[in-house]
């Protein structure tokens, strides 16, 4: 026994004939111990009541073994008011973090007087994550200049390229989205999205969008959004315009899942029959587009996989081995709008 009768991670190990920094690797979540062993190492080391010493593993490892998760926000924004896909990836992010035997810190960031990347130097996290808002550019600017101090950083979808970045498939999400249309039938597609964007998933859908309208000799409809606003308000700004303006439309592809909500509620009150006279698709997969009327026809992105690979990718970065960037898969989900 160790001290004051504890059972000790060389005598685990002792016990089923591996070392004991598989034991430690083990129970940290570490994906490269073999699943059966690591198995067997948790199974005893919950029948021993064994709990690993944090604060001596850190001191021992000079790791906090803790990730910094900032999540961007727009200027002033009410934190209830986030778009959900970043809450639901933050979910996925928390879950991956702790398998692998990760402490998660959570920071909401809307302006300069709250942005704050030092979480390495102050001995609070081994590195951080960075996801949110494309309309918070003062706040990917700050974390593009940081990343020049060498801070151990992943990105969700950032534009500046000094920031190690992970995104969705979204040409091949974008692709789907537009043949579903022509599909139904569509003859008019508009685009409802951000047109000067600094964000990559946003240029990569409207590049497919203009790309496949030129293929099909079809005339692009790209509405302009007021500035400034929430998605949804955007949307349904961009839908009034068209309808004000006459201009002729049967389909939507929306930039997001909150942009096709905001235009759904424009034709809604112009009686235009969401789902057979004009048909909408929007992008990200949010839980609430299942519940609206119609539900929202989407393509969703795969949060599980997000999440376990930003991690990875950190994980990667802190080893000082090469993170995998992969475009993260999407899929078609068909429901009532489209």
């Amino acid at each position: 026994m160790g001290k004051e009768g504890r059972i000790t991670a060389h005598q685990i190990a002792a016990m089923l004939g591996v070392s004991q920094p598989t034991v430690s690797r083990a129970l940290r979540g570490d994906t490269k111990v073999n699943e059966t062993t690591r198995a067997r190492i948790v199974a005893l080391a919950n029948e021993l009541n064994y709990s690993v010493d944090h604060n001596a593993l850190r001191l021992r490892t000079q790791q906090t073994y803790s990730i910094a998760l900032v999540i961007l926000c727009r200027r002033g924004e009410n934190k209830a008011n986030i778009n959900p896909f970043y809450l639901s990836l933050l979910g996925c992010i928390a879950a991956s973090a702790s398998e692998r035997g990760y402490n998660l810190i959570i920071s909401f960031q809307d302006s300069p007087t709250n942005f704050f990347a030092n979480y390495t130097g102050s001995r609070q996290a081994d590195g951080l994550i960075v996801i949110g808002s494309g309309q918070n550019v003062q706040g990917w600017q700050f974390f593009g200049e940081y990343a020049r101090h060498n801070t151990p950083m992943i990105c969700w979808g950032a534009s500046k390229e000094d920031l190690i970045s992970i995104k969705s498939d979204n040409v091949q999400g974008a692709q789907l989205a537009i043949d579903h249309l022509l599909q139904q039938g569509c003859k008019n597609i508009a685009y409802i999205g951000p047109t000067n964007s600094e964000q990559p998933q946003f240029q990569d859908r409207l590049t497919t969008y203009m790309a496949h309208m030129s293929a099909k000799a079809m005339q692009p409809i790209c509405p302009p959004l007021p500035e400034n606003a929430v998605r949804e308000d955007q949307g349904y700004a961009a839908v009034q315009g068209l309808i004000r303006e006459k201009t002729a439309f049967d389909g939507l592809f929306c930039a997001n899942d909150f942009i096709a909500l905001g235009a759904m509620r424009a034709l809604e009150e112009h009686d235009i029959a969401i789902g057979k006279d004009v048909r909408v698709i929007g992008f990200d997969g949010i839980a609430m587009g299942a519940y609206a009327q119609p539900p929202l026809t989407t393509i969703e992105q795969d949060y599980v996989q997000a999440g376990e690979m930003l991690v990875e990718a950190l994980i990667a970065v802190l080893k000082g081995e090469t993170p995998s960037i992969v475009p993260v898969p999407v899929r078609l989900l068909t429901r009532g709008t489209a």
